[in-house]
Parts: C-alpha cells; sequence; structure tokens
C-alpha cells in the first residue's frame, strides 16, 4: 500500500464518512494505481468544517492524499459560494487551489491551462449544483455541463465521480408501501440524483462503471485507437 501516512489519517476518519466510506476507499485505491503527479479537479468545496457525513469533507481528504503524493500533485476546486471557499481556504494547504465562481466557467478555462502545462488529470470530483430529491433535473444538467467542458480533456485512466449519484431500483407501490419491482422483465437499476443523465453520457461513449453506491464512478470515456 503507497501512502502510509495517508492512510493512518484515512483509517481515523473513514468511519466518519457514512455512506460514502466505501466509495473514498476506492477513489484512492484506484488513484494508488496512477503514477506520477496526482492532479485532482473537484467541483464544489467543503464548506463547514468537519462535517464529514453531512457533505464528505473530499476537498479535505484529497488535500491530504496529494500532500502524500509525488512532487507537483495538486487539488483544483471551485465553488459559487464566497462563504464556501473562504471556509475551504481555512482549512486546506498551499496544496489546494481555490477559485470562487461557476464551475462550468471555471473548467472551460482551466482545462486548457492545465494541458498547456503539461498536466494530467488524475480525478474529476464532481459535486457543484445541491441536488432536489424531489426535482433533479437542474443539478443533473449542470453536472453534464462540467462533462461537457471537460471531455476533450481527460485520458483513458482518468476518473469522474459525481456525489448524490445513488445506484436506485426501480419501485412500485402495493398497500401503501413501496417495493422491489419482480415481475419480468423488471426495469434495470439505474444511476439518479446529480449523476443520472452523466451516467447515460458514459454509456453512450462506452465508459467504464467503477462503483456506484451513493456516489458513482467512471473511467475509461476515451478508448485507445
Amino acid at each position: 500500500m503507497i501512502n502510509k501516512k495517508f492512510y493512518e489519517f484515512f483509517e481515523n476518519i473513514k468511519d466518519r464518512l457514512g455512506i460514502r466510506k466505501t466509495s473514498f476507499a476506492k477513489i484512492f485505491e484506484y488513484l494508488d494505481n496512477i503514477k506520477g503527479p496526482i492532479i485532482i479537479v473537484e467541483t464544489g468545496c467543503l464548506r463547514v468544517k468537519d462535517n464529514f457525513k453531512g457533505d464528505g469533507q473530499s476537498t479535505l481528504l484529497f488535500d491530504k492524499y496529494t500532500q502524500y503524493r509525488e512532487e507537483k500533485s495538486k487539488v483544483y476546486t471551485v465553488d459559487i459560494n464566497p462563504r464556501a471557499t473562504e471556509v475551504c481556504k481555512s482549512i486546506v494547504s498551499d496544496n489546494v487551489e481555490i477559485h470562487t465562481g461557476d464551475s462550468v466557467k471555471y473548467l472551460t478555462e482551466l482545462m486548457p491551462k492545465l494541458k498547456n502545462q503539461g498536466q494530467k488529470i488524475s480525478l474529476f470530483y464532481l459535486d457543484s449544483f445541491d441536488v432536489d430529491w424531489q426535482s433533479p433535473d437542474r443539478s443533473a444538467a449542470h453536472h453534464l455541463k462540467e462533462i461537457t467542458a471537460i471531455i476533450n480533456y481527460i485520458s483513458e485512466e482518468t476518473l469522474i465521480v459525481i456525489d448524490d449519484a445513488p445506484i436506485l431500483a426501480p419501485m412500485k407501490i402495493e398497500n401503501n408501501k413501496f417495493s422491489p419491482i419482480k415481475e419480468h422483465p423488471a426495469p434495470k437499476p439505474f444511476v439518479g440524483g446529480k449523476g443520472y443523465l452523466v451516467n447515460e453520457f458514459a454509456y453512450a461513449n462506452n465508459a467504464t462503471l467503477y462503483f456506484s453506491n451513493y456516489q458513482t464512478a467512471w473511467y475509461n470515456f476515451k478508448k485507445k485507437l
């Protein structure tokens, strides 16, 4: 296991991550297998100190991880809320570059800059638009816009993760209770929340599903010719 010091930190806090515990462990396991500097681009930064179960403290986790990786490993994060970015700046190290503004515009400007610097993106973590679970369309559409802003700048190994994108099973109502649909042919489980449009995009682009629980992740968006 690489990053022994990071995993000492992670072991101490992982149980506080609640429903994100398993997926964050898988994210770091994936990054462990990428050689060289780790570059992480995140949309939607941490906004409340120590709010591990609420929003996962992803910026802090990524900051800690890159500190124990190769030199020049770095985190780029953006949030439209200036209060959130101020809180974030007070918690993370200088390893994190923090921007206040719209995430789609930020990604559109950041991607060519990183490409010109020869930086290869290891992870995109998309979590910038709070989801309305009764009507997730606006959030899902925003994250699809983020994907279109980055798609030409990713490699086969780039991992793309969306928070609040749980795998869901189609349900029916019987006797005023929800129950899974079991009749053949039953509808397949699907990705909901922030990720349902990105999941359709990923499927259309033959991307590989890495995991799907409360968060969903894909890689291999671009096949080798």
